[in-house]
Formats: structure tokens, sequence, C-alpha cells
């Protein structure tokens, strides 16, 4: 009975495993997209405001000018080149909204879990991320993506097309289908468990 009940499990296990294993147009999207961080003062009313109206500011002034970019990688290339930029306007958007004005801007790699957006949903995996704390950075945080600019509809009136996502159709199908939002969760579960133990 033991054996029995072990080796359900193990095969629980694999079969669990196996469903959870990456596509290519998966692991592809670790490496074919930035991530927008934005981290709030506190959670406060006004903070969380402030947060949001920055992120309308952020992608309203970079996102386009991203957009035109042809890769990941030059796409990073043109962030890196602006960081001081981003943070300076960063700091001058917080002094308008009545904030401190006290902004510290990264390019780094950050863990996401799982995220469902109303069009598209996201793995949990690492990716590269665009990072914006406000003041000690309390509050609730606020993330999307910032290249490719599928996240551009919020800012503007005009979401991206699929031809301008810069996604390949199959990592735009994969994020696209609402069916892969279970196994998206079971890699989440068992990525949690190796991070813990790991």
């Amino acid at each position: 009975m033991k054996n029995t009940v072990f080796y359900a499990a193990v095969l629980l296990f694999a079969t669990l495993m196996i469903a959870a294993l990456p596509t290519d147009a998966e692991g592809e999207i670790y490496s074919d997209t930035i991530r927008l961080h934005i981290l709030a003062e506190s959670d406060s009313e006004d903070d969380q405001k402030i947060k949001l109206a920055l992120r309308d500011r952020l992608l309203s002034e970079y996102g386009s000018e991203l957009s035109g970019e042809e890769s990941t990688y030059s796409a990073e290339e043109k962030i890196l080149g602006l960081l001081s930029e981003i943070e300076e306007f960063s700091a001058r958007e917080l002094r308008a909204l009545g904030a401190s004005g006290e902004v510290k801007v990264t390019l780094t790699t950050e863990w996401y879990d799982t995220r469902e957006y109303e069009d598209f949903t996201l793995p949990c995996g690492y990716y590269r991320s665009l990072r914006v704390i406000i003041g000690k950075g309390e509050g609730k945080n606020w993330w999307c993506v910032m290249y490719p600019p599928l996240c551009l509809d919020i800012a503007t009136e005009d979401a991206p097309s699929d031809d301008a996502v810069g996604y390949t159709d199959g990592e735009i199908k994969l994020i696209s289908d609402r069916g892969y939002n279970v196994k998206f969760k079971i890699l989440e579960t068992i990525s949690r468990s190796f991070r813990k133990f790991g």
C-alpha cells in the first residue's frame, strides 16, 4: 500500500513537472520582455494615486520611444542610456504631483509571479526590470511591460497592434491563450518550492 501511494505521488509530481516545463515560446518570453515595476512611497491613498500618475507619465514619455526598438537587446541598451534621464524625469514629475521628488530608477533582474492582465498573462519567472522606487518604496507595487509596449494603452488611447508588439506569433499565442493560465500557476507553485528550498 505504501509503495502504491509513493509511486502515485512520484507519478503526479512527474506529470506536474512535465506540464510546467517551459515551451520554446515560453522560454523566449523571459528574454524578450522588459518589465516596468513601480513601488509607491506608501499605501496611503495619495501615494497610490501618485504612483499611478507617474506610471502614466513614464509610459507616455518612454513607451512609444522604446516601441521603435527592433529587439530586447537594443531596448535594454536604450534604457541603460536613458536611466539618468528617466530618474530626473520621474523626480520632476513627482514634484509636479506634489510629492517630495525622491526617486531611484534602476535596470535589474527581478522575480515576478504569474500575472494576469486584461488581455494577456505572463508566466512567473525572472525578467529584466525597469525598477522605479518612489521615496522609501514601502507601498504597493504596480508592474506591467515596458518592452514590448503591451501597456501603452494605459497611458494612450491606442493599444499596440500585434504587428507592433515585438513578440513572435508563438509568444503572442502563449500570453493570449487563457488555457495557459493553469500551466503558469503550476509552474509558479513548483518554482516557489524550489526557490524556498534551493
